[in-house]
């Protein structure tokens, strides 16, 4: 059972061995740093430890943090972490002062003093400490403390190195199959259903309107997209649509998220669902009418059920 803490004072493991980082959508290459760690751990007789930090940093220093979206939320992260069979996850608070650390004083208060490491595997591109150090000084370091380390990566799928900046531009720009090969599994996000203006009944596909749990989280590129849904403890094929639904409501220029659930009759309001993106079927269109609209709607349905077929995606709740 993994131990989950959000403050390190009276932390404990038996000679740790530890990675850190933010670890924003624990994909594959994150996946593999973690099942090194796990081995290294198990090689010396110790435990599996992931420090990772919160609030993203650049929310806390104001880097652009406008612009900041990120692939998992908290919650998402840590579960994804705990499944990956970790056997400590640190969340450390990240502070301004917290930043201002070099890594010397880091690694002496944090990592010796506080977790008593013995083992850091760091990712080959991981910047350690306030305005980063060097490779050898980082061996230096880990050498005056007296734990072993080791650098790990990179991972490369099909040629590709799987990482958290690429996997979100692939979503910004809708490729969310090519997002789902470097995570490993299909791209999700979580939300309320809430009101809308019931346009979609009127056009023959009444849809859910989603508002997310985390304003941070990426939100895929404008599209319909065929997506798997989860609603009350079932799973749906569904046909989603993220835009600004430019036919119906011309003057808006907010961006909406509504999903049109297959084989699916019942109302409701206010409940939690969760969506996978399987693939973008097609951008979002401003039609001539509304019965236009209709008509390619139609064609949007067959066009998803195939795709949700093809990946062998429920097509009925269970």
């Amino acid at each position: 059972m993994v131990k989950i803490k959000s403050d390190i004072e009276g932390f404990h493991a038996t000679r740790p061995v530890l990675t850190m980082g933010m670890f924003d959508g624990v994909h594959k290459g994150h996946f593999a740093l973690l099942s090194s760690v796990i081995q290294r751990a198990k090689k010396i007789g110790g435990e599996s430890v992931v420090l990772t930090f919160w609030p993203h940093p650049r929310v806390v220093l104001g880097h652009d943090s406008d612009k900041l979206h990120l692939l998992t939320t908290l919650e998402e992260k840590t579960r994804l972490l705990s499944e990956a069979g970790i056997n400590h996850i640190i969340i450390l608070p990240f502070t301004k002062e917290f930043s201002g650390l070099s890594a010397q004083d880091f690694i002496q208060k944090f990592l010796v003093q506080k977790i008593g490491i013995k083992h850091l595997v760091a990712g080959y591109n991981h910047r350690f400490g306030h305005g980063g150090i060097s490779k050898p000084e980082l061996l230096k370091l880990a050498e005056q403390n007296q734990f072993g380390i080791d650098f790990f990566g990179p991972v490369t799928i099909d040629g590709v190195k799987p990482s958290s900046t690429a996997i979100r531009q692939y979503i910004s720009d809708g490729d969310v199959r090519e997002a789902s090969r470097l995570l490993g599994r299909f791209y999700s996000l979580k939300g309320r259903i809430v009101g809308g203006k019931r346009l979609g009944r009127q056009l023959g596909y009444p849809t859910a309107n989603i508002s997310m749990d985390d304003s941070l989280k990426l939100v895929p590129h404008d599209g319909v997209y065929a997506c798997k849904v989860h609603l009350l403890g079932k799973s749906y094929g569904g046909m989603l649509n993220v835009g600004s639904r430019p036919t119906i409501d011309p003057e808006n220029s907010d961006k909406t998220m509504e999903v049109h659930i297959f084989d699916f009759q019942k109302e409701v309001y206010a409940e939690e669902i969760s969506v996978e993106f399987i693939m973008r079927t097609r951008p979002e269109i401003k039609f001539p009418s509304l019965e236009a609209l209709k008509e390619r709607l139609r064609k949007d349905e067959t066009d998803v059920r195939s795709a949700l077929k093809k990946e062998g995606i429920l097509m009925s709740g269970r």
